[in-house]
């Protein structure tokens, strides 16, 4: 079941991203008012599709790549990925839903991890198998809302690939 609902919830979650630090501070180490960080995009073209994808790195392991998706509520780590940096089942199961049905499943915590070099607070991730790579390449994760929500703000420039996010 749970191979049934991934395709299309990765299919309903896909939005896109990539990032980078700008290192922009004031005086004394404290980020300027305004400052933001960028972090470059990985912008992919399939079909009437465009996915934007960022690098994250689990418990220092990686990159792997995540697609940037705002409409995604939880984000979501690969089984495969999972399994390979060992991140821990709480032993809750989440219901998600896709074109194709509904499932539980099981979700992990995630200590230390970051997209580009900025740091991410520690949470909770979905994990499903989203599937072999297609095309040469494939998505090992989504980056949802749950995440991005915690910058307050960000910006997708597709046309630049560039994300901007607020410096903390």
């Amino acid at each position: 079941m749970s191979r049934l609902v991934a395709a299309p919830v990765a299919a309903l979650l896909l939005a896109g991203c990539v990032m980078y630090e700008d290192g922009s501070t004031s005086d004394g180490g404290q980020t300027s008012p305004g400052a933001v960080r960028e972090v470059p995009l990985r912008v992919v073209e399939q079909g009437d599709r465009t996915l934007a994808f960022v690098p994250v790195s689990i418990s220092g392991e990686g990159p792997f790549m995540f697609a940037l998706d705002t409409g995604a509520s939880a984000s979501v780590v690969d089984a495969d990925v999972a399994d390979r940096v060992d991140l821990e089942r709480t032993g809750e199961r989440r219901s998600v839903s896709g074109v194709l049905g509904t499932g539980l499943v099981p979700v992990a915590r995630v200590e230390q991890w970051r997209v580009g070099d900025v740091r991410l607070d520690p949470g909770e991730v979905t994990v499903i198998d989203l599937g072999p790579p297609r095309g040469g390449g494939g998505i090992q994760g989504l980056l949802g809302s749950d995440v991005l929500s915690d910058f307050g703000s960000i910006t997708v420039d597709y046309e630049d690939g560039v994300l901007r996010i607020p410096a903390a």
